[in-house]
């Protein structure tokens, strides 16, 4: 299952949000960082480390049988428990213009046979070579904004350009929200109803926890029951959840035909 996340304009954290809930996540999940601006997770909670993969080499290699096949070669390991790994987004952000988006989705919502699912964080909507066809191909497309009047604006717009692509039959099925930093000045309620979709939640201002995701800070003992990722958790319960619904919708599981009885066996009065 692959559930895309993007945001208006700016920088609400979108890539801390995708990070927070991907940690949070109640499934085997990947990280796939697809924002054609290049990717940050590396460079911040993997404190500079250098990826031997990511999304570069794995569009060299797809050249070779499809995205799908190497996928697994180009995936690293963020927890102990390897309960979630990374696709490394782009070094080079020129290197965007040859991602064959379409197919990489594709890849994403299948990978390990549809037992793990994936976080795809795909920037900002709108900026150039963005990932259009993950979210085409998302079971559900989550709008990260944060609470403030400039924000709001700017994500009403994004709802709007997304509803009208729906609209046309491009794709972009289930939309919902997360607010970042809630109550400054705007609640919950009054985003979902200004956006006109569902807010599924939204994660608190920590900035010492945020730190440790952006700009690699070492994680203290209290990290994983921080706020952010107290919020994080019941989030990710919520769009996991809200993203299943309307994966289940958009693909019914297969119906057994009725047993059909030899000619030889009907019964004949």
């Amino acid at each position: 299952m692959l559930i895309a996340m993007t945001s208006a304009k700016g920088a609400p954290g979108v890539t801390t949000a995708a990070l927070a809930l991907a940690l949070s996540w109640p499934r085997r999940t990947v990280l796939a960082e697809l924002d054609p601006a290049g990717g940050d997770v590396l460079a911040g909670y993997g404190r500079g480390e250098v990826s031997a993969g990511g999304l570069a080499e794995l569009e060299l290699a797809a050249r070779r049988g499809g995205p799908a096949r190497h996928l697994e070669a180009h995936l690293l390991q963020l927890d102990a428990g390897a309960r979630v790994r990374l696709l490394p987004g782009l070094t080079d952000p020129i290197g965007a213009r040859h991602v064959d988006w379409h197919r990489l989705a594709g890849a994403l919502a299948a990978i390990d046979g549809g037992t793990t699912d994936a976080l795809a964080d795909c920037g900002r909507l709108g900026a150039e070579h963005f990932p259009r066809d993950a979210v085409r191909r998302a079971a559900a497309v989550i709008v990260v904004s944060r609470s403030s009047l400039r924000a709001v604006r700017a994500a009403t717009h994004a709802v709007a350009a997304l509803k009208a692509e729906s609209a046309s039959g491009a794709g972009v099925c289930a939309l919902a929200a997360v607010v970042v930093a809630a109550g400054e000045p705007y609640g919950e309620r009054e985003i979902g109803d200004a956006l006109g979709i569902p807010v599924l939640g939204a994660l608190p201002r920590d900035d010492k926890a945020a730190s440790v995701l952006s700009d690699g800070v070492p994680a203290g003992r209290s990290f994983h029951q921080s706020a952010l990722l107290r919020g994080a958790r019941e989030v990710a319960a919520r769009v996991a959840e809200f993203a299943a619904r309307h994966e289940a919708i958009l693909s019914p599981p297969a119906q057994v035909p009725a047993p059909v009885h030899p000619i030889g066996h009907e019964h004949v009065r």
